[in-house]
């Protein structure tokens, strides 16, 4: 009984302790982004957008790089959806890489021992809600064949550096997001609601990796609820209307949304305080 009890506070000891690992390595799309879609495209247009990102400031991983000590690659693109054969986004001609193409054709310095983290599904939901913004492939596109994709690209990610360990960003409440028409909240809730869910189930499948799924869903909930921590007022409308358009509002400071797309940087800042700290908890990246 002694014994048992011994290797039972052992095991879960060791479960405590944060993962190691030498670099991280995120796959993503333009709530990411750090100005990879600038450079093959030139778009959003700089300014008002902050040097090739999707908002006016630097983007959350941008943050979390400054305060860790190991490499972190960002390939995140505006625009990505999971799969390019099911649906795809283009700015000024050029074709986004989605989740899959990023896995396949990327250059990487990731190893076995690299953290990978995937943050995507946005543009795929909005793309089910919305297919007139979108270059749609698969006419049947539904977010169960977006879910799978995503395991399919983890399965990819498996193959090809012999990953082990991966955390993964919920898909955020967008049903509030300026873009999404009223007529269309409920559907978009409830759709963002049953993907989260329906991934995480499809990633738990996988056998042989360690996974950390990290609430960004109710994270924004809670900050769009709450915006004054934040310094921000306006959660109804963007301070630039629709996406990539050159007028900026003039208080650029109390707007939660900069386009109708995507946050302000004062929120990108708490998110990559918020993800950092879950971060630490989880992996040695000090």
């Amino acid at each position: 009984m002694r014994l048992s009890v011994i290797a039972s506070l052992i095991a879960l000891s060791a479960s405590a302790v944060s993962a190691t690992v030498d670099r991280v390595v995120v796959f993503a799309d333009s709530y990411t982004d750090n100005g990879n879609d600038y450079k093959n495209s030139e778009f959003p247009p700089s300014p008002p957008y902050y040097a090739g990102r999707f908002s006016n400031g630097p983007t959350w991983l941008e943050y979390v790089a400054k305060d860790v000590s190991i490499p972190v690659e960002n390939h995140g693109y505006g625009g990505a959806t999971t799969n390019n054969a099911d649906a795809y986004s283009k700015f000024n001609g050029w074709t986004v890489p989605g989740l899959k193409q990023q896995v396949a054709t990327l250059e990487s310095s990731g190893t076995a021992d690299s953290l990978y983290i995937i943050e995507i599904g946005y543009n795929d939901l909005n793309a089910i809600i919305n297919p007139d913004q979108y270059n749609i492939v698969n006419e049947n596109y539904n977010y169960e064949k977006v879910a799978q994709n995503v395991a399919s690209a983890v399965q990819d990610i498996i193959t090809k550096y012999h990953a082990k360990e991966f955390a993964f960003f919920s898909v955020a409440p967008f049903d509030k997001w300026p873009v999404i028409k009223d007529a269309d909240k409920p559907k978009a809730k409830k759709m963002i609601e049953d993907y989260n869910s329906y991934v995480e189930g499809e990633i738990k499948k996988i056998d042989g990796i360690n996974t950390k799924f990290y609430d960004l869903h109710g994270w924004f909930e809670e900050q769009i609820a709450n915006p004054a921590p934040l310094g921000l007022s306006v959660t109804n409308g963007p301070c630039v209307w629709g996406i990539g358009n050159t007028t900026a509002c003039t208080d650029t400071d109390k707007h939660f949304f900069w386009d109708s797309y995507h946050p302000e940087k004062k929120v990108h800042a708490a998110w990559g305080a918020w993800a950092l700290e879950n971060l630490k908890k989880d992996y040695q990246i000090n």
